[in-house]
């Protein structure tokens, strides 16, 4: 594979574990919070608690994009709610319909922000001062150095809690098949039309830079995430012989 498209295959490679973390995690912090108190009702309250930075973002960045698209936001809100199939809303946006490429940017929103927020806290908190070449060796070196910050664990709990708020819910996601059915015609449109060759070099290296951004977000998610879910096994299996009940999952 060239060079210039090693970081996409980076890209995705970190995207599978990332998205299969966060459902665990999303299950496991409310049956933990469940296995320990006994009440639904505190387990969910635990579980928004402990994301609220990252629930925050989510549905802020909802809001922003609403009204960078020109659609009519008709209500903000950041109460826990339980839905159906035993889901739990923690937030809520509503939008004016609009068309589906306006939707689709508007339910992305929230990944975009929270990837660069977590770029952020690894420039200023953790002082990474360009994007090294991700690997599991340079993401654990960025968090070994990142333990040296004053307010280290700070800066590992927003990862964490931003990191597990920011992928889109299955309302954000309904729009995209229109668009992504787009994407795939016009991509198709440029490999039979042989245009591939002519694209420019910059657009290229440009799209490189920015999978390999995204990618060192992502495999500091995963790396954060983890532990927080070694812990929480731990935490279960220990409540489980103590309290003598499990959460069925």
């Amino acid at each position: 594979m060239p060079g210039d498209w090693a970081p996409l295959a980076r890209l995705a490679a970190l995207s599978v574990p990332l998205w299969l973390l966060t459902r665990w995690l999303s299950l496991h912090l409310e049956g933990l919070a469940l296995l320990w108190s006994g009440n639904p009702q505190t387990a969910m309250l635990v579980h928004y608690l402990v994301l609220l930075p990252g629930i925050l973002l989510h549905e802020v960045s909802h809001l922003l994009a609403a009204r960078v698209a020109g659609v009519k936001a008709r209500s903000f809100s950041l109460q826990p709610k339980a839905a159906r199939g035993g889901r739990v809303r923690f937030g809520a946006v509503t939008v004016a319909s609009s068309d589906p490429f306006r939707e689709s940017w508007i339910g992305l929103a929230p990944m975009l922000t929270g990837t660069a927020a977590i770029l952020l806290l690894a420039r200023w908190q953790f002082g990474v001062e360009s994007v090294p070449v991700v690997s599991a060796e340079s993401i654990l070196q960025t968090l070994a150095a990142s333990l040296q910050a004053p307010d280290a664990l700070l800066g590992l709990y927003l990862i964490f809690a931003i990191s597990n708020a920011m992928w889109p819910s299955e309302s954000d996601r309904q729009p995209w098949g229109v668009v992504l059915l787009f994407l795939g015609w016009m991509a198709g449109t440029v490999y039979v039309a042989g245009l591939f060759a002519h694209i420019p070099t910059g657009w290229i290296s440009g799209l490189a830079s920015a999978a390999s951004y995204v990618a060192l977000a992502f495999g500091l998610a995963v790396a954060v995430d983890i532990p927080v879910a070694v812990g929480i096994m731990a935490l279960e299996w220990v409540g489980q012989r103590l309290l003598e009940r499990h959460v069925e999952y």
